[in-house]
């Protein structure tokens, strides 16, 4: 089985895609802890470089910053697990008092689901054997081990030191060898895209850095609002609620409603009435309003994720490294963008979590007529005339999609009659704009052409078009002869109009019918998907050579130089790339002299 490039790329990215990912989920005792201080890095970078720039020197200026974190998580820690000490000795009592208030809220009778689980369990227990019953449950007591009894009081804060440690430790070297790591990096590039490979890691650094510490700071800021109100309403332990929800809020979209519970549970069965529960609510939903508003500001054009993209990463994320990659994957989605946007090999992740997907207009017109869309394809290109002339919406939209279509059905990709509907629907359009008299034909009156002039056309003197008709050849059949259509509607203000004739059969009966016309301009419409029709020019040549010849090579978007060169051997007079360029040549040949010049290059 053969494979083209892009089906041997995009297999090469899903195997070392997946490669990755095992390797991750295999070693992600290992990755946790790096990605987490590579996040920390680049969040207090940007400090460090501060002081560097005043004069201070590396050493002294890591210590410094890292001294400051350690006394704020060490002083936020502190507080917080005062009041965390402080609520778990009322949690008892919080607890009656919330099912107090829970069972003065049931019916008289109990609710329909309490009755179903009072059947389910009265079953449950007539069913079970006498034994069962009298069975007593045995608690294993071991004897007094120091290990054991340190490791019971300490219980996860051991595992908790011992990462925040190797977090710290990496954090201080990554600090310390940052310019280091941009040096292995550009070796492992290689030194030939130095300068690329600089500008990237240079974005990439400052757009995290920047992200991060306003994220970090809006968090921040957003738990320290939480925490005041919640003191202000009464409710006990108001920094553990306003470090969780500061915390929480990095966990994306569901964050915020996470941090409201706790207090909300806690208001419940703190206070007597439920007036602080409404109040409550009421500070956490106008602080998320507020900085909802105020985060695309403090962002710039915000983060530019999408949010289906940023929902699933966070699964990814979950699914990969547990609550931890919960709690970092807004801001793990995030570097993956950035890196997306700034490397061409990892362009598939821009692709996939931006928020602004850039679909050109010819390609959203394609998608919709390939759908059947008839109605959504017209709307998209009335649309474009509204701020477009006829002849930009026919170059820039219609005659390209026409061009894909053959080249997509000579590849099998689509069928033929799908090619069918597009010349209808491309006809059924042209005759709305010829009818619709608000949509008018004029052409700018300076039009920015594209041609290349092979022979000059000013040899021939100008011919009156009645006497001797202009004759538009279509090559490759109906696609062409939409083009010329269009050409014969843009055409219309000059009241000039080629005669269109197909080049079906046998080229000497197309000469043939040329000969007969004596045609004064003999334009040939080819659509770059097919072959090019160098026979058949090269018969018209030899047939009509006194007749100038333009070739309408229909692409806008080419370089008219390599189109010369590729079309040389047909030994044309000129070779056009848009109907500006091909009205301008028409109106040059049929114009007096006098005004040839204002309409022509």
């Amino acid at each position: 089985m053969n494979f083209d490039a892009n089906s041997i790329r995009l297999m090469r990215a899903l195997i070392i895609g997946g490669l990755v990912i095992f390797a991750m989920w295999v070693a992600a005792d290992v990755f946790k802890p790096v990605a987490l201080a590579v996040l920390l890095t680049f969040l207090l970078a940007p400090a460090t470089a501060k002081l560097e720039h005043l004069g201070v020197p590396r050493v002294l200026s890591v210590a410094l910053v890292m001294v400051l974190t350690s006394i704020v998580i060490g002083g936020v820690l502190y507080v917080v697990g005062g009041q965390l000490a402080s609520l778990a000795k009322h949690l008892p009592e919080y607890q009656d008092k919330i099912q107090s208030k829970m069972t003065g809220m049931k019916p008289a009778g109990g609710s329909a689901f309490d009755q179903v689980c009072n059947v389910v369990v009265g079953f449950e227990t007539s069913n079970r054997s006498e034994e069962e019953k009298a069975a007593v449950p045995v608690r294993i007591v071991s004897g007094s081990d120091l290990v054991g009894t340190l490791h019971t009081v300490l219980g996860p804060f051991e595992s908790i030191a011992a990462f925040g440690g190797i977090v710290l430790l990496l954090v201080v070297f990554l600090l310390f060898e940052r310019d280091d790591i941009g040096d292995r990096i550009i070796q492992l590039v290689g030194w030939g895209k130095i300068g690329v490979t600089t500008r990237t890691l240079a974005q990439i650094g400052a757009g995290l850095s920047r992200y991060l510490a306003t994220l970090a700071l809006v968090n921040t800021g957003f738990g320290l609002v939480i925490g005041l109100g919640l003191w202000a309403i009464g409710l006990p332990s108001p920094a553990l609620w306003g470090f969780l929800a500061a915390l929480f809020r990095f966990i994306p979209y569901v964050g915020s409603m996470l941090s409201f519970s706790f207090p909300a549970l806690i208001s419940v069965a703190h206070f007597p009435g439920w007036m602080q529960l409404f109040l409550v609510f009421a500070l956490f939903a106008g602080v998320e309003l507020v900085v909802n508003g105020v985060e695309p500001w403090l962002y710039g054009k915000s983060t530019g994720i999408s949010p289906i993209g940023l929902l699933i990463a966070a699964m990814f994320w979950t699914w990969l490294w547990g609550g931890l990659g919960l709690l970092l994957a807004n801001a793990l989605t995030v570097c993956m963008a950035v890196a997306g946007r700034s490397i061409p090999g990892l362009g598939f992740l821009g692709t996939l979590l931006s928020h602004d997907v850039s679909v050109s207009d010819d390609l959203r017109w394609y998608q919709r007529v390939l759908n059947r869309d008839q109605e959504g394809a017209i709307l998209i290109l009335d649309e474009a005339l509204k701020t477009r002339s006829f002849e930009e919406v026919c170059d820039q939209i219609v005659i390209p999609i026409l061009a894909r279509a053959d080249q997509d059905r000579a590849h099998e990709f689509i069928e033929g009659r799908d090619v069918a509907f597009i010349w209808r629907l491309v006809r059924d359009w042209l005759d709305d704009v010829a009818e619709d008299d608000e949509i008018t034909l004029n052409t700018p009156e300076s039009p920015t052409t594209l041609e290349a002039e092979v022979e000059p056309l000013s040899v021939a003197a100008p011919v009156d078009p009645e006497e001797h008709p202009f004759v538009g050849i279509a090559a490759g059949g109906g696609g062409d002869a939409l083009v010329l259509r269009m050409l014969n509607m843009a055409l219309k203000p000059s009241g000039v109009r080629l005669t269109i004739m197909t080049a079906g059969g046998d080229t000497l009966q197309v000469c043939d019918k040329l000969a007969q016309i004596e045609p004064g301009l003999i334009l040939i419409s080819h659509l770059p998907a097919g072959s090019t029709p160098r026979y058949l020019t090269k018969r018209i040549r030899a047939r009509l050579g006194d007749v100038p010849a333009v070739f309408g090579y229909w692409n806008s978007r080419a370089d008219a130089s390599q189109v010369v060169e590729r079309l040389r051997p047909a030994t044309v007079n000129r070779i056009v790339l848009s109907l500006a360029s091909a009205r301008a040549a028409i109106a040059h040949r049929a114009a007096p002299p006098a005004l040839a010049g204002l309409t022509a290059d």
